[in-house]
């Protein structure tokens, strides 16, 4: 375009100007004419079409960011609840510990008071398996010295004893005694 108008210009330096860029009022009616149908036309068939579509994008763009929004609530809604439910379920953990660590203290508390029961019964039947036994022993150790009395009665009346007779009666009473029946009803 530059060539053109160059080559338009007159050689002899004059002020004459270019075809291209010469004023022609019938062109400039017409392009006139031509841009407002243009734009016309565009108007009614284009910017129309356009612009519904970009109020489509605009109204799908604000009610995915206002779903967006709703789910980040119902989120931040389920996350609150979550939080209630978890401290609910630690404090029926804790509950459930408690009662747990009560019980099994009660238990161990009965079974020692059960045990301690047990031992005095047990220490009851022990003492009184001892008296029995001991008044079994002295009973038998009444027999015994009550036999050796009349024993020894029957021969001091048979005949006078001097003091060696006295004395050997003895030690024969006490050797034929047994030491080991009074032992066992000591105990």
């Amino acid at each position: 375009m530059l060539t053109l108008i160059a080559t338009a210009a007159p050689e002899d330096g004059g002020t004459e100007i270019s075809p291209i860029l010469a004023p022609y009022p019938g062109l400039m009616f017409w392009t006139v004419v031509a841009f407002f149908i243009s734009l016309w036309v565009l108007k009614k068939f284009a910017f129309g079409p356009i612009q519904e579509a970009l109020d489509r994008r605009r109204a799908a763009v604000n009610g995915a960011i206002e779903h967006a929004e709703q789910v980040r609530a119902d989120a931040e809604r389920l996350l609150v609840e979550y939080k209630a439910q978890l401290a609910e379920a630690r404090s029926e953990a804790d509950g459930m510990r408690d009662r747990a660590r009560q019980d099994a203290d009660a238990h161990v508390q009965r079974v020692r008071v059960e045990a301690e029961g047990q031992r005095q019964e047990q220490l009851a039947q022990t003492q009184n398996q001892i008296r029995a036994e001991v008044e079994k022993a002295m009973g038998d150790l009444r027999s015994a010295v009550a036999e050796m009395t009349v024993e020894a009665s029957e021969k001091v009346l048979r005949g006078s004893i001097d003091a060696q007779q006295h004395q050997r009666l003895i030690e024969q009473a006490v050797e034929e005694l047994d030491f080991d029946r009074l032992q066992v009803g000591a105990r």
